[in-house]
């Protein structure tokens, strides 16, 4: 899972560790460090063929949506077919909605951590979040399995139009992720040689 940033990276190991997906994945986390620097991970990850199938993970940014557009584009040029669809997924207007999640509804409207700081302390006691190292920790130090469910919950009511804030469609990876059956990794592996 090449991830946008260290929120991201945090946050997807954090659920790996927490062992809330089927142990029928052998899941590599990679932090992209940058929305700019997501296809060239991809790409590198995917070349290498180390992995059965590699996905993306990160935020829409702010609309008109140009950084997330073009970074879809760059992995369907990669391909040369309409594929990052099923491979990115995504967090409208940032991946603290899906954090808060796991400890309530959230609706956030943007991406402004000064903005969402005050929503961010009444769910994880978190004060003056600017997404610090030791405050990542403290907000993923909160989230378990009981409250991985609450997440995909309230995640699960979220639209799937990345032009709509909030939403998400991180909710399929999730399903996909928790279920025995792995064939799913190889259908979409082999729709993206095929096609």
């Amino acid at each position: 899972i090449v991830c946008e940033g260290y929120e991201e990276f945090d946050y997807i190991t954090r659920l790996k560790e927490s062992n809330v997906w089927n142990r029928n994945y052998s899941i590599k986390v990679k932090n992209a460090q940058s929305i700019d620097n997501i296809a060239s991970v991809y790409q590198n990850e995917f070349q290498n063929d180390n992995h059965d199938l590699v996905v993306v993970f990160c935020d829409t940014e702010i609309s008109p949506y140009n950084q997330f557009k073009l970074l879809c584009d760059k992995i369907n040029k990669f391909h040369g077919r309409k594929i990052a669809k099923d491979v990115v997924y995504f967090a409208n207007p940032c991946t603290m909605q899906i954090i808060l999640s796991h400890f309530g509804k959230v609706s956030l409207i943007t991406n402004n951590k000064n903005k969402n700081a005050k929503c961010i302390k009444n769910f994880t006691g978190v004060n003056e979040y600017v997404a610090k190292r030791e405050q990542r920790n403290i907000i993923n130090r909160q989230i378990n399995p009981q409250n991985y469910i609450e997440m995909k919950t309230n995640i699960s009511q979220l639209s799937t139009d990345y032009t709509m804030c909030p939403s998400s469609n991180f909710i399929k990876l999730l399903n996909n992720l928790e279920s025995p059956d792995t064939a799913w990794v190889k259908l979409l592996a082999k729709r993206i040689e095929r096609e």
